[in-house]
């Protein structure tokens, strides 16, 4: 008999999640919903700040300066405030995130939903310190990457990947320091392409950027339909009107952005590719559907 595959939890957007005490059972130090879907490190919602003191006032202020703004608001009866924010949690802390701490689960998730739509400017780095027994945050830089993106770079050199932020979805590039800076003022061109492998469609963007133009630089990235998150990105992608390539050089510190117009027409290529793709993948047996196979083909092709 063969064995069925591990079933994976899918987890939607806006879903509410507690940052918890590991080893109690009614202890948080503040709540957030899922910004992207399958991505409970990445939440926007209210952190504690005056526990077990009141919250410092020059670092309140420091909030204000960093990023313009400073929203507090009560989270508990004896009036303890939250500093509403996007909040980042690292990848060894993510387990002590909790899903539920009560009846008012529901209307807290209520409380929290216009937050999505218009996300706090605040961003802040957390993870829970064993010794400490409490959650520890610092501010996450301007167009600071994230330790998965750093990583995937790290591991595979230059390339392209799309990320969701709170501009929209942004094509961060890798690439040497001396032709970043050819990039400047260069036009630049890019299409949206299917492509239909035996294990998995891919849908690819190419980006030419002119520095030479018998030569041009070429960037591209691909994205999975059958991953939630992905086809969460192109759907929020064929709704964008720019095009936003962020540029990193060989310290993977951030460069510029060139901003290209991205529109209708864009859109519903876009949207039309992104339907075909999921046609296609769900059309396939599910133990041939194989996304990171299929990209390693297309590419040692040459194509």
């Amino acid at each position: 008999m063969g064995e069925r595959e591990p079933h994976k939890e899918i987890v939607g957007r806006g879903v509410l999640h507690y940052l918890s005490h590991p080893g109690t059972e009614d202890t948080f130090s503040g709540y957030g919903l899922t910004h992207y879907p399958n991505r409970p490190d990445r939440l926007v919602g209210l952190l504690m700040v005056d526990r077990p003191h009141p919250a410092d006032p020059a670092w309140l202020q420091s909030v204000s300066e960093t990023y313009g703004e400073c929203r507090l608001h009560p989270m508990t009866a004896g009036g303890e405030r939250g500093l509403a924010c996007r909040m980042r949690i690292e990848p060894d802390s993510v387990p002590h995130l909790r899903r539920s701490f009560g009846a008012q689960t529901d209307a807290i998730q209520a409380a929290l939903t216009p937050l999505l739509e218009q996300p706090p400017a605040p961003t802040l780095r957390l993870r829970w310190d064993d010794e400490q027994r409490a959650w520890t945050s610092r501010f996450a830089a301007p167009n600071e990457l994230l330790p998965e993106v750093r990583q995937v770079f790290e591991q595979s050199g230059y390339g392209s990947l799309a990320v969701e932020t709170n501009v929209g979805v942004v094509h961060v590039c890798h690439a040497p320091d001396a032709d970043i800076e050819g990039f400047r003022g260069q036009p630049a061109s890019y299409r949206w392409e299917l492509v239909e492998m035996p294990t998995a469609p891919l849908v690819r963007l190419g980006v030419r950027i002119f520095d030479r133009p018998a030569q041009p630089f070429f960037f591209e990235s691909f994205l999975n339909v059958g991953e939630a998150d992905q086809l969460h990105t192109l759907t929020r992608m064929a709704g964008q009107d720019k095009l936003y390539l962020a540029f990193y050089g060989d310290d993977l510190e951030y460069r510029f952005t060139k901003i290209l117009d991205h529109d209708e027409g864009q859109w519903q290529r876009l949207d039309e590719i992104t339907e075909r793709a999921l046609a296609y993948w769900q059309s396939l047996p599910p133990g041939q559907r194989d996304f990171d196979l299929a990209k390693a083909i297309f590419m040692l092709s040459g194509i």
